[in-house]
């Protein structure tokens, strides 16, 4: 959920395109307006090359990291502007370019999908989205597009996915999420994964039901919707009172990752709504979460919530990155992730065994205890909070849990690698260095 206020300006886009003027070293890019568009595949979606950036974070781990080596800090000071262009368009741009072998694709306010020449910056064709008439839209931006085979994919304001023939630009098919008259919308890049575009929406300000949702890459067609906020005969159901579930926000406005290895996603959950908890009492899972969900059928695999029965806004709706840690001298698998509540959570599994245990290590960071237990005591004041050192954070039982009802046992567990963790304990510099 968010609540800001937007400062509305003409943008020029001053893409990070850029030439080396001096000594005729030129940065990387074909003409491609005469060229085959390349398809993406499942193969390049997991082994990018270095040239391409074909998802929200580039790689499905979440790293966000560049292999490209052109630049150094020996013959930066040499960079040039090569081109820039204008959108035309007023409002915050936050698009991440998806470059596929010199196509570069950027979103804008009002669902605008502009082709580029990465290297010339020759626009090769532009989509604007038709909206319906009277549409409310409270946060008109976007985050940026999916690539799979000969499709570029985009999440719209009135909570569609509409997909796009990504040589020419012509709108293939167009499927909504959810009724958007309800409140939800969508800003997120999608995230493409085996044939399928898995996506979410926001709108836990405007009392929606949040949910992650699967569809056909080919045809549009709904393969699986899992709502982030369960009914009352669902696991974890009796963490909301009455109807309130129906409102309960947990919206998905942030890209999720991916395991290939397990076929698991893990999403980030937004916090719940109203913002009054008096009004919606429990735990009100799975809100501030973060859930791994099969990708084939969005069975929830297992969960951690980072803040229950949250009243600061402290949606956790960024993903865990996917990556290897050691931990206590052993190089682990793990899914990391940094709090609102100012702990890095980091969660380490074994790959190898489907319901193995995990421990968690809590990074105390600008307050004193565990979000749990010492925020509900605590006044949401900065000037109340105190800072303690990862060495005297005590050990604490954290939120992670199985859905209940199953038949895994009253000890916390997970059930795939990577997994949100069991236990906390404070991160030191001897029990935790970063992994190659």
């Amino acid at each position: 959920m968010r609540s800001q206020r937007v400062r509305y300006l003409t943008f020029w886009l001053g893409l990070p395109i850029a030439l080396f003027a001096a000594h005729g070293v030129h940065a990387q890019g074909v003409h491609v307006e005469s060229t085959p568009y390349p398809t993406v595949t499942d193969e390049r979606l997991q082994h990018p090359e270095a040239g391409d950036w074909l998802m929200y974070r580039r790689t499905y781990d979440g790293s966000g990291f560049s292999p490209l080596k052109q630049i150094t800090p020996s013959n930066i000071r040499r960079l040039t502007l090569a081109w820039t262009v204008s959108t035309d368009l007023l409002g915050a741009h936050e698009t991440t370019p998806i470059v596929n072998r010199g196509r570069m694709f950027i979103t804008t306010p009002q669902n605008n999908i502009i082709a580029l020449d990465a290297k010339t910056g020759t626009q090769l064709w532009r989509y604007a989205r038709k909206y319906p008439e009277g549409l409310f839209q409270l946060h008109p931006t976007n985050r940026g597009v999916a690539l799979y085979g000969d499709y570029v994919y985009m999440a719209t304001t009135d909570c569609a996915l509409v997909a796009l023939d990504a040589a020419t630009g012509k709108e293939v098919w167009t499927v909504a999420l959810d009724d958007y008259k309800t409140g939800c919308y969508s800003t997120l890049a999608p995230l493409a994964v085996r044939g399928k575009i898995i996506l979410g929406y926001s709108g836990g300000e405007l009392g929606v039901r949040g949910s992650v949702n699967a569809f056909d890459a080919a045809t549009g067609k709904r393969i699986w919707k899992t709502y982030t906020v369960p009914a009352p005969d669902e696991p974890a159901g009796d963490s909301w009172k009455g109807d309130t579930f129906k409102r309960g926000g947990g919206s998905t406005w942030i890209t999720g990752v991916y395991d290939p290895v397990t076929n698991t996603t893990y999403w980030g959950t937004g916090n719940p709504g109203p913002w009054v908890a008096d009004d919606r009492p429990g735990d009100n899972l799975y809100t501030d979460s973060t859930l791994a969900l099969d990708a084939d059928t969005g069975k929830l695999k297992s969960y951690h919530q980072y803040t229950p029965h949250d009243s600061w806004d402290w949606d956790e709706v960024s993903a865990p990155l996917l990556i290897d840690t050691e931990v206590d001298g052993k190089l682990t698998k793990t899914a990391t992730h940094a709090g609102r509540n100012g702990y890095l959570w980091i969660s380490p599994s074994g790959r190898a065994r489907n319901r193995a245990q995990s421990s968690a290590r809590a990074l105390a960071a600008a307050r004193t205890g565990h979000p749990r237990h010492g925020a509900r005591r605590r006044n949401s004041s900065t000037s109340q909070r105190t800072t303690t050192s990862a060495r005297t954070s005590r050990k604490v039982k954290s939120q992670t849990r199985t859905p209940r009802g199953s038949t895994w046992g009253t000890t916390p567990t997970i059930s795939s690698d990577r997994s949100a963790p069991a236990l906390a304990r404070p991160i030191t510099s001897e029990n935790c260095k970063p992994g190659t």
